[in-house]
């Protein structure tokens, strides 16, 4: 490899996971079950991991131990009455707890920052069982800034940004699902570096209310775990929405459309290289895979995402700017700073384009399943730089719902993933597909 991404010697393999750590949240449930493992034996394995491994990873600004353990046992006294009991569940630090901290990434300007309430998907998720270990770091300012923490397989890497700390935790099997949230490409990216399976779902299936606001036309909460079933199983559980269904369908009966956009030539060779390979193991497995060319409306798609995103930035950040300029960094006070030179005209014209936009998917949808495309231009870039989001902003923009599935490793190791996406509300037939599309194709989640 050449450029900022290139080393003078190959990583060294971050250690195994115990057995128990490694467990999917699935297959854990399924063991827990049977009676083979305890709440309490699960819970400590993913603290165990976390100490062995959160000096180096940092993936976790909060750790709530006892609570945890507490919880874990009273689990298996009493006995579990709900489906995700137990279940061990990391939370992204922008996402408000009632029982321990959110600084929300700006721990100068929010130390010790204690809500009085959970936020309303963090409330269910403990109506639903789930067992919080803590809270996972986010990124300088939960913008798209380097943060502390860092690439589990590489630790001289970027997790990516802002829900850095979620997607490293979940890959490193130090918890087998958190929370993160996206506005331009923070559940996607984080799971395609660090080599996790992060679904965003279409806009307000999860209530975003409780969570550090970016764009409300562009913030989503969804879940970062190490298969699809987990995702689907959460997905249904939470939803109560039966179609979250586990079957895998016959591949043989997906169409494919692969829109190759005009970002597909920064990519790195290799990554490049993966991705079409991927595209002839669809074809192999049966898959009915073709290119698609996208109305030119889409072409300046992703420049219209970064118009709203800047927007609405400069306007939920300006009591920081105005109060804690001092305190934040040039690059953010810059980003604002372009935002506020946006009109409302300019922002309402690039809403429509949104809407144009997704009406002409709807009805080129007719033509396919799902569409694929790179979830990144390559590895992970070192951890000066949080990397780019060119294929995913797109979708935060779009509301379409969208997965990465991490199919593939480049020639040092790290992890490459594919992206997969559906049509707008459409988040059940996405996850059918995509259970399809990672048989196919392997899941190198567990590979170290």
């Amino acid at each position: 490899m050449t450029g900022t991404n290139s080393h003078s010697a190959s990583p060294k393999k971050r250690p195994p996971a115990s057995e128990i750590a490694g467990l999917t949240m699935s297959a854990g449930l399924a063991a827990l079950a049977e009676g083979s493992l305890t709440c309490e034996r699960w819970t400590e394995a993913c603290l165990e991991r976390i100490e062995q491994r959160n000096a180096d990873v940092k993936a976790w600004i909060h750790v709530a131990a006892d609570a945890a353990l507490a919880r874990a046992r009273n689990f298996d006294k009493h006995g579990r009455a709900r489906e995700l009991d137990g279940v061990p569940l990391g939370i992204k630090d922008t996402i408000d707890t009632a029982d321990m901290p959110t600084e929300r990434g700006d721990p100068e300007i929010f130390p010790n920052r204690r809500p009085g309430v959970d936020a309303p998907v963090v409330a269910q998720c403990r109506d639903l069982g789930m067992n919080i270990l803590g809270k996972n770091t986010v990124s300088l300012h939960a913008t798209v800034l380097p943060g502390p923490c860092r690439n589990p397989h590489d630790i001289e890497r970027t997790p990516s940004a802002s829900s850095a700390g979620s997607g490293a935790s979940v890959a490193d099997f130090q918890v087998p699902i958190s929370l993160g949230t996206q506005t331009a490409g923070s559940i996607i990216r984080p799971s395609a570096y660090n080599g996790a399976v992060g679904f965003k779902p279409t806009l307000d299936v999860i209530p975003y209310v409780g969570i550090r606001t970016y764009g409300r036309p562009l913030d989503v909460v969804g879940p970062i775990c190490r298969s699809v079933e987990d995702v689907t199983r959460f997905m249904n559980v939470y939803t109560g929405d039966p179609r979250f269904g586990t079957d895998i369908p016959d591949i043989a009966s997906l169409r494919v459309s692969v829109w190759r956009t005009k970002d597909v030539a920064s990519m790195e060779p290799e990554s490049r290289a993966i991705f079409e390979e991927n595209l002839e193991k669809l074809r192999s497995a049966g898959a009915k895979v073709s290119d698609i060319t996208m109305p030119e409306i889409f072409d300046d798609i992703g420049d219209v995402q970064d118009l709203v995103g800047d927007y609405d930035i400069a306007r939920h950040y300006a009591d920081i700017k105005k109060y804690h300029s001092h305190r934040i960094d040039q690059r953010l006070i810059d980003q604002i700073n372009t935002g506020e030179g946006y009109t409302s005209a300019q922002y309402a014209e690039a809403l429509d384009t949104a809407d144009r936009c997704r009406r002409e998917f709807v009805r080129l949808a007719d033509d396919f399943d799902v569409l694929v495309m790179p979830s990144t231009l390559g590895e992970a870039p070192l951890a000066t730089s949080t990397g780019s989001n060119a294929f995913i902003r797109i979708w935060s923009l779009l509301h379409n719902p969208a997965i990465n599935l991490p199919v593939s490793r480049s020639r040092s190791g790290l992890p490459i993933g594919l992206q997969v996406i559906g049509v707008v509300k459409e988040d059940p037939k996405l996850l059918y597909w995509a259970r399809a599309i990672e048989q196919a194709l392997g899941n190198t989640a567990h590979d170290l």
